[in-house]
């Protein structure tokens, strides 16, 4: 009996975890149009103006602001760093691996990009989507290491929700600068 349990567990986590070839996925297949996808998140925002509460931490320094109807520009500048990624550059061809991460109950899927190269950005790119297979959230990750200077960033998305946006900076002799960049959206 405890074979069988065992069994059943092992089969059901291999065939929940799926890991990617080395040469991406036909466009529809796996790789997803973030910029297309953050330029309707940007256009929903726009009709839907919503109240941003922003939080922004400079090392121990901290300040806030409600936004009670931002404009297009505010709107655009928030999502902008997200803007930047595009996985369909002629460029990028080949250069992430995908992990895809099924949860058989709910339908909830996780789609890692994995950068072959530590010089390809950003570095990892985490798409959480729902039973629909609709983005609701994207996590991208990007860091640069010499013996001078390092770099790390971190952000955050969860549609109609928040933004956060960790960058640390850290160059030789001088002190360690964090920032940290938190968006709430109020829905009205």
């Amino acid at each position: 009996m405890k074979f069988f349990w065992t069994l059943l567990t092992g089969t059901i986590l291999f065939t929940s975890c799926k890991t990617g070839s080395s040469t991406p996925p036909p466009i529809g297949s796996g790789y997803r149009d973030l910029k297309g996808y953050f330029q309707d998140e940007l256009n929903g925002l726009e009709q839907q103006k919503p109240g941003l509460f922003k939080t922004v931490s400079l090392n121990t320094k901290h300040d806030s602001v409600t936004i009670a109807a931002p404009d297009s520009l505010q709107l655009h500048n928030m999502l902008a760093p997200f803007m930047d990624v595009d996985l369909h550059k002629p460029s990028l061809q080949g250069a992430y691996d995908t992990i895809l991460l099924a949860d058989q109950f709910t339908g909830k899927r996780s789609l890692m990009y994995k950068a072959k190269d530590d010089a390809t950005l950003p570095q990892e790119i985490i798409l959480e989507l729902d039973n629909a297979q609709h983005i609701t959230a994207v996590q991208l990750n990007r860091h640069v290491r010499n013996l001078v200077y390092e770099y790390e960033q971190n952000l955050e998305y969860q549609h109609n929700h928040h933004i956060r946006i960790t960058t640390r900076q850290h160059i030789a002799f001088l002190p360690e600068k964090e920032l940290d960049v938190k968006i709430a959206m109020m829905h009205l």
